[in-house]
């Protein structure tokens, strides 16, 4: 009896252990499920924020883009509006100048119909914050003001210039009611608190503050007041509801916030001991009932109960429990002990059975964290194909290599072949399929895909299309349909930005050859002095290049400045004209420019018409004068002119005559050279007397000598070698201090002959021997500067031998004397 009623409280004892340790084991699992989820959360938070993140780095991206290639203010007010229809999340959105004023806002109007264009932010603390750092900024909770009064979290990131300077920033402002509706979607226990913190443990979401109209800080951090049980659940206490919680906590990577969800400790005691005590108070009445029984029937009960026992424990052992009523039954238990079996199978099963539901919804939930996972990690690979391909296109050297390479990255995100049909051309990952038409592409490829198409429009009209190429029973969701939308927006964006590219280079090449080609230097400052240009002729001229500063540039212009014109330069004996002009962007001034003229061979021509003038007036006068004077005395009637004084005067007058006549050929000459047009009539003439007779004529005989070695035929013009011979010997009488003493020489090669006129007159210096062939010049020197002469004689000279294919120079010492030397190719024979 003893021994019955000892098996009896043993039994019913262990029973009480182990369904005391399922019952702890039950809430360790209950915890273990809720650290799931909170990991859970905290990927979600960070997925909000990061996606949010990219969103305003992918704005400043594009609105550096699109300054670049000088889009409108517009075009930056659409993509805001754009990206608010397409994101709830924020609640508004802005782009601001590096002085904080903004230039962009969506919504455009605030809710009294004012415009929030204009509006200056530079006061706000995440404005300085951007300026210091240069980086996108993600702030802590804080309270709204004018636009929105709920709590807010701002993203900023900066928009930089070619420069690399900051010329402003582009902020998305974001609802925390969007976070809210992200957790409460995912169905937590009722017992259950979720909390985000930022990090100053300010309220992200709190159940009990949802939706949030204030900034709240939270004390209960389990990071910072908890104590740690087992694993990751701690132990805290909530000052406003005066109750301990355990809580399972993660922190937010890269932004330093919070998350946590807790229970209440009653309410985890309140639910073990609801279920404790029915089964506690059940054990009881079933031991007091096997007590009096026990009594009664003590030898059929120990049997009964014996058998009871060994079924009970082979129940817990097994997974399948055995039927321990009809075993009873088999062997004519009482009845009670027959009803408490089926107490003890109703509880085996509810425990089974519970043990059941909850390995289902441990499963789902693993199964549901790995959807989102997957979901997540797609998301995040068409955020990084996205994100490389925004920041790689605008360095991009070939556009269909970074076309296909795109193509290449999402065939690992999206199960289905993708194809951009450009004109004449189709590209796939891996190559372009053909040089075909895109209907020709697309009728070689039906029976294998069908195709979605999504329009690229560049060039101002959709000029081309990405083609997704599905199987009969595939079908895009819409997630995929999102990120192909997007992806066809960026090619877009990428095939436009390359038409401008194109077209800049052609332009920029076009001017670029055109002010190089130009026979004028130019030379460009920028605002800030530096030399940002200069074209070939300055290189030449006064080596200067894109590399030199603007200081050798004004050293050059100071060193040659020529004192009574100052914008001329005097470089190597030539001059330069340089014209400065202002190189204004509309209507401001960003730059100095300098067009630089060499206009030497101009002011020669401006110095050959006042030489002229000038000889005009001087050698006209003197004949002129005495023409006038002679025909003055003759025309006298009061004086009766005797017949040699009547013929002196005609015989003056003639001379001037003569020598106005000789004045006006020159002239005449000079011009016809000028022009290219000077005719030769080639002769054959014999060469010794054709020079001694001009020697008799101009009455030298016998200041002359000879030396014969040349060609005794020779082909000239006959008269103009003898003007060139009259004009040489004359200038050595004239140039001679007393009588002349010349000598004339000839000698031949075997393609051309040589004249050599050689005198011991006064000599020409150096310095001026190499322009004496020039037009109107003279030696202006008193020891050598004779009367007469217009200085074109020796220039006449010239033209003359070289229409006879000739050449002249002059050797020439100074009081010793001058030899010329007349070169002409022989004729044939």
């Amino acid at each position: 009896m003893f021994d019955f009623i000892l098996l009896i409280l043993v039994s019913g004892l262990f029973s009480l252990v182990i369904y005391l340790a399922d019952t702890v084991q039950n809430v360790k699992d209950e915890f273990t499920q809720q650290e799931v989820a909170t990991k859970q959360m905290q990927s979600i938070v960070f997925d909000y924020i990061e996606q949010s993140r990219q969103v305003i780095q992918t704005a400043a991206v594009n609105i550096r883009l699109s300054r670049a290639t000088a889009r409108s203010g517009e075009w930056e007010q659409a993509m805001l509006d754009n990206i608010k229809r397409h994101n709830p999340r924020f609640e508004n959105l802005y782009i601001a100048d590096s002085e904080g004023e903004t230039t962009s806002f969506s919504p455009m109007n605030n809710e009294d119909g004012v415009s929030n264009i204009g509006l200056d932010f530079s006061s706000r603390f995440y404005f300085e914050r951007i300026q210091s750092s240069k980086t996108t900024y993600v702030s802590h909770v804080f309270q709204g003001r004018g636009g929105s009064r709920k709590p807010l979290i701002v993203i900023a990131t900066p928009i930089f210039n070619e420069r690399e300077d900051m010329e402003g920033y582009v902020l998305g402002a974001l609802n925390l009611d969007g976070i809210g509706e992200t957790l409460i979607a995912n169905n937590f226990n009722e017992q259950q608190y979720p909390v985000i913190v930022d990090d100053r443990n300010q309220v992200v979401f709190h159940p009990d503050e949802y939706p949030s109209t204030e900034v709240k800080t939270i004390s209960t951090n389990p990071n910072e007041t908890g104590t740690l049980l087992w694993g990751n659940v701690w132990r805290v206490y909530d000052e406003e509801k005066k109750e301990s919680q355990l809580a399972t906590y993660a922190e937010v990577p890269k932004y330093e916030w919070t998350v946590w969800i807790a229970r209440p400790v009653g309410s985890i005691l309140a639910a073990t001991v609801n279920t404790l005590l029915p089964n506690t108070i059940l054990f009881l009445i079933v031991a007091a009932i096997m007590l009096v029984l026990g009594l009664v029937l003590s030898r059929k009960l120990n049997q009964s109960l014996a058998d009871f026992v060994n079924q009970t424990e082979l129940m817990v052992e097994r997974a399948e429990a055995p039927d321990v009523v009809a075993h009873l039954k088999s062997i004519h238990a009482p009845k009670e002990i027959i009803g408490l079996a089926r107490q003890f199978a109703v509880m085996a099963d509810d425990v089974r059975s519970g043990q059941e539901n909850l390995r289902q919804l441990n499963d789902a939930l693993e199964e549901k964290v790995k959807l989102r996972t997957h979901e997540l990690e797609q998301n995040n690979l068409e955020l990084q194909a996205l994100n490389q391909f925004m920041t790689s296109f605008r360095h991009a050297p070939d556009t269909i290599a970074l076309v296909q390479s795109t193509l290449h990255e999402v065939s690992a995100i999206l199960p289905y072949p993708l194809f951009v049909s450009l004109p004449n051309q189709v590209i796939s990952k891996d190559a372009i399929l053909s040089q075909e038409s895109l209907y020709e592409f697309i009728e070689t490829q039906q029976d294998a895909y069908r195709f979605q198409v999504n329009a690229l429009y560049y060039g101002g009209q959709a000029s081309g299309m990405l083609l997704v190429g599905l199987t009969m029973n595939q079908t895009i969701s819409k997630r995929e349909d999102i990120f192909l939308h997007t992806l066809a927006d960026a090619f877009s964006m990428l095939l436009d930005n390359k038409l401008l590219v194109d077209e800049t280079t052609k332009q920029n090449a076009l001017w670029h050859a055109t002010l190089s080609s130009m026979s004028e230097g130019v030379i460009v400052l920028n605002e800030d002095g530096e030399i940002e240009y200069v074209n070939r002729f300055m290189e030449v001229y006064f080596d200067l290049h894109a590399s030199s500063r603007a200081e050798d540039w004004e050293k050059l212009m100071d060193e040659y400045r020529m004192e009574r014109e100052p914008l001329r330069l005097l470089v190597d004996e030539q001059i330069f004209q340089i014209q400065p002009f202002s190189v204004v962007d509309a209507a401001n001034s960003i730059g100095q420019g300098y067009i630089v003229r060499n206009v030497t061979r101009e002011v020669e021509i401006d110095q050959l018409k006042d030489n002229l003038i000038s000889l005009a007036s001087h050698e006209f006068k003197t004949p002129l004068t005495n023409i006038r004077g002679s025909v003055e005395t003759l025309m006298r009637k009061d004086v009766t002119w005797e017949a040699p004084f009547r013929h002196e005067l005609l015989q003056g007058i003639q001379e001037d005559s003569q020598r106005i006549r000789q004045l006006i050929d020159d002239w005449l000459d000079i011009t016809k050279l000028e022009s290219g047009n000077f005719p030769v009539e080639i002769e054959a003439v014999l060469l010794k007397p054709y020079v001694e007779k001009i020697i008799h004529e101009l009455q030298i005989d016998a200041h002359t000598t000879y030396d014969w070695q040349g060609p005794p035929v020779v082909e000239v013009d006959f008269h103009r070698f003898r003007q060139v011979l009259v004009n040489l010997l004359t200038n050595s009488v004239r140039y001679s201090d007393g009588p002349p003493t010349i000598h004339i020489q000839s000698y031949e090669s075997d393609t051309d002959w040589t004249l050599v006129i050689e005198d011991q007159g006064i000599g020409i210096r150096h310095d001026h021997l190499e322009r004496i062939f020039d037009r109107f010049y003279q030696v202006e020197m008193k020891s050598t500067r004779r009367k007469g002469g217009t200085g074109l004689g020796l220039a006449i000279c010239q033209g003359i031998i070289e229409a006879h294919g000739g050449k002249i120079w002059a050797e020439s010492e100074l009081g010793r004397g001058t030899r010329f030397f007349l070169e002409l190719p022989k004729g044939e024979d």
